[in-house]
Order: structure tokens, then sequence, then C-alpha cells
């Protein structure tokens, strides 16, 4: 069709206005056809002239890169996207006429965190650049499954290793505690109890043994298959608790704690015990978080059927290159942290259906979101009534 109307064009001397008008017709729909294929794919696409400015896009391209070409047509696209640092990156490329494959951007959408991979080529025509052609593709969801799948390899390669940490490690920190009682006992004996040297160095070996312990429980409970006891939860009431759990460390500390929980939520269907793990996981992290004056505070909501449950804080914030690994077990930040209580609530709410996100920058604090599915109501779809008879 192309090559039939290039020749077409070049006769239009000898052409008269029914043909000619027919010609524009089939150029119309060979355009229209063009802008349909553009505008089906999932894929962005961005074509500029030799000046860079805009000439074709398609519906795509705005949906995943989202700029102004109406207002300023002269302008150069990059003088048109509002991301600086894309901004940055198309004016550097199309200026010096590279080819970029697949460089990767994250950008901040509202409370949506979504990852852009981002192609530049030359337009060449009779061996020349006559422009470039921009590809733009939202690659949000295939980087989560690829964390959420590295979580869980991660979570599986951990398990294998919990039968040894159990022999190597619990038990012989039940012996040397065993061992301590027995010295604690034989000072006694020998009327050496008030001995306050030796006495203080027992007290740090039992502290020692306790941390210890406390890791390889940790560690156990993060990585061993959970057994879960369902039934209907109340989720309001586990906040409740929970916020009781923390009053008196936050008052001490200068933290105000802050409830908001919305009225008539639906119950779901979950394991009590591990879902106020989850939780008290949670403020823990927030806990270490926030400074003196600071403000943890915890609401409650429903989305349909989902139940949305946010705690937010006021703290030190999570630097952006860590938000990806803070679910992954044994990464930590912190001095004395192990790693394992986010790894503990990832586990958790995905056992139980739901998902659990993040939003944080430094210096203003961190923002976790967790959805569980609440538990549908059971409907008679049709009633009928016994026949007193029968």
């Amino acid at each position: 069709m192309r090559e039939f109307i290039r020749r077409a064009l070049q006769k239009t001397s000898r052409m008269n206005s029914e043909q000619i008008q027919s010609l524009l017709s089939l150029v119309t729909e060979e355009y229209e056809l063009l802008d349909a294929v553009l505008d089906s794919l999932s894929t962005g696409v961005i074509v500029c002239d030799s000046f860079h400015v805009v000439v074709q896009y398609n519906k795509a391209s705005l949906r995943i890169l989202p700029f102004e070409c109406h207002e300023a047509p002269e302008k150069p696209l990059w003088e048109c996207v509002y991301d600086t640092d894309i901004a940055d990156f198309l004016h550097d490329a199309i200026q010096n006429e590279e080819t970029v494959n697949a460089r990767e951007f994250i950008r901040e959408s509202g409370d949506r965190r979504q990852s852009i991979s981002i192609s530049v080529m030359p337009l060449v025509r009779s061996k020349r650049v006559r422009g470039t052609i921009i590809s733009l593709e939202d690659i949000t969801d295939k980087r989560n499954a690829e964390i959420r799948n590295r979580r869980l390899e991660n979570l599986a390669s951990l398990t294998n290793l919990a039968a040894t940490v159990a022999h190597e490690i619990k038990n012989p920190l039940g012996s040397i505690s065993i061992y301590v009682q027995l010295l604690r006992k034989s000072l006694v004996s020998h009327g050496l109890s008030d001995d306050a040297s030796m006495s203080k160095a027992l007290d740090v070996v039992d502290e020692e043994i306790e941390r210890l312990n406390k890791i390889v429980v940790d560690f156990l409970f993060a990585v061993r298959p959970l057994r879960f006891e369902f039934s209907p939860v109340d989720i309001n009431t586990l906040i409740n608790s929970v916020i009781v759990l923390f009053t008196g460390e936050a008052e001490s500390g200068g933290i105000t704690l802050e409830k908001d929980t919305g009225t008539g939520l639906s119950l779901v269907w979950g394991d009590e015990r591990y879902l106020r793990q989850m939780l008290v996981n949670l403020i823990k992290n927030a806990m270490s978080a926030v400074s003196p004056g600071g403000l943890i505070a915890i609401s409650s909501r429903q989305d349909e059927d989902k139940l949305v449950i946010t705690i937010r804080d006021t703290g030190s914030g999570i630097p952006e290159e860590h938000i990806e690994k803070i679910f992954e077990p044994y990464f930590t930040t912190k001095i004395d942290g192990t790693g394992l209580g986010l790894a503990m609530a990832y586990k958790v709410v995905k056992e139980h259906g739901g998902d659990i996100r993040v939003q944080s920058e430094l210096g203003k604090g961190t923002c976790f979101g967790i959805t569980l599915p609440v538990m549908r109501k059971i409907r008679q779809l049709i009633g009928y009534e016994e026949n007193p008879g029968e």
C-alpha cells in the first residue's frame, strides 16, 4: 500500500480532483492505521525530528512518562519532561546521537513507586540522522516480581540451615546456661557468693547467652515453616492491644503514639498470634528510628474487600538503595539488629494472602502499608421454606 501511494504521489500533476481526493483518503487511512498500531502498543514510543521536537507519540508513552509538548510545540523533548533526571538523560543521549538500551529510572508517582526502562536510538534515513526514537517500558511489576522471588529464594535457602543452627548453637547455649547456674551454686557453697566481680562476670555471661538464644529463636522463627491456626480476627482489637504494649516505652522515650482506626471494619481470616507479632515487629522498627518528640501513627481502614493497615513514623527514614532489601533476611542497618524482624513480617503478611509495601524519605520518616483480604460473608442466594406437612 505504501509503495502504491508513493508511486501515485509522483503522478499527482496528471490526476483530476477525484483521483487526488481518493489518494488523500488512502494516505489518511494509512496514517490512521499507523496511529492505531502505536496506540495499541503497551510500550511507549516517542519520535522526535532533527530539531529534537516531538512529532509522534502514543498513549502508552504519556501513561509511562508524563510530558507536555502541546503548550510548547517548538521545545525539545527534554524540556517537556517533568522528571529532571530523565530529562537530563534524554538531553545527553539525544544531543550526542547515542544508542542507549534499557536505562532504568525510578519515579515516585503518588503512592506508587514506578520503575521505567528507557531506550534511545537515532532515527536514520538515507544514511543520515533525521531524528530520535525513544521507547519506554513500565517494568514496575517485573521488578517487584523479581524482588519477591529473590526474597522467597532467600527464605527457602535459609530453611535448610535451620536444623543445623538449632543443634549447633541452641543446644550448646542450653548447656552453658546450666553450667553457669552450677557455678553460682558452687560459689554459694564455698562462701563466695558476695564476690561482686565474679557475680558481675556471671551476669554478663547470662546476658550474652540470652542475647544469642534470642537471635537463634528469631532466626528459626523467620525460616521454618509456620503453622497457622486461622480464625476470625478483629484487626482494630489487635491494634489496640499492641499499642497498649508500647505505650509505656513510648512515653518514657518522648514519642507520641497516634491511633486512627476505622469503624465497621470486616474481620480478617488469620492467625492472631502471628499478626500480632507482625505488628509488634513493625512498631519496634519504628520506635528504634524515631527520636524523642517524634510520632508513630497507626491507622486502619477498609478498601472494598481489603483491609489496609498503615504504620507511619517521623523517624530517620531509609536510604533509597536499601528500600528493596529491607525485607530480606539478615539485611539490617542497625548496629544491634538481626535483620529478621521485617523478614518475618513480610512472611506473615504473604502467608495471609496480603501485601506489604514501604515508602520512605531520609530525614522525614517511613510508612509501611499492609493490605489483608477480609472474610467474605456467606450469603444465602436462594431462599426456601420447608413444608411443615412433610
